[in-house]
């Protein structure tokens, strides 16, 4: 599974530089794709997991942008249990799939980017999140996100700028035996459409 999973993320990395490449003559677009992979934090399990992250981003204004975000948080570990009985340790591989929504809105300091090289970027999101894996699904419940981001781009002619993004999530569920809340931090690409 995590091969197919690097494979999948090399792939789309190199779909997105040659597609930014295509749009490099096309600086005037309001309309913007973002993708990011990186890592997330679950308070109950307390585990870090695979976040990776999807966005499509529409700036009617340099400061002002909003859009839609569909993210994917993967945390898998071995849970080891005391057999009261036999006194043996058993150990099981539990997995947790984690599927937030959001709708997004962003302000942007474009502005700052003549002066520190970086355009940072403060996003709220409200949505909704489904979690499946470890004692089946868990159904549906809301979902609340804050981060800060930065972007950059070292290489003039590229269309493609680089995303850091940190920040924390609101993940909590309905029936409280899982707190999928916690902080996020990855790395992306985006692109004008």
């Amino acid at each position: 599974m995590r091969n197919k999973l690097i494979l999948t993320v090399v792939i789309i990395a190199i779909s997105t530089a040659l597609f930014a490449e295509e749009q490099r003559q096309n600086k005037s677009s309001n309309s913007e794709f973002i993708w990011k992979v990186g890592a997330g934090h679950a308070s109950y399990p307390d585990r870090f997991g695979l976040d990776m992250s999807f966005n499509y981003m529409y700036n009617p204004d340099p400061i002002f942008a909003f859009g839609f975000e569909g993210d994917f948080l993967w945390i898998n570990w071995t849970e080891e249990k005391v057999d009261e009985v036999t006194e043996k340790t058993r150990k099981t591989k539990k997995e947790l799939y984690t599927f937030p929504f959001f709708i997004n809105g962003q302000i942007r300091l474009p502005f700052l980017r003549d002066i520190i090289y970086v355009e940072p970027a403060v996003t709220m999101g409200l949505g909704v999140a489904c979690m499946f894996g470890d004692k089946g699904p868990h159904g549906t419940f809301p979902a609340l996100q804050g981060l800060g981001t930065l972007y950059f781009n070292p290489f003039k002619n590229s269309a493609a700028d680089f995303a850091l993004d940190f920040g924390y999530r609101y993940m909590p569920l309905s029936n409280g035996d899982r707190n999928m809340s916690g902080f996020v931090a990855r790395f992306g690409v985006k692109v004008a459409l």
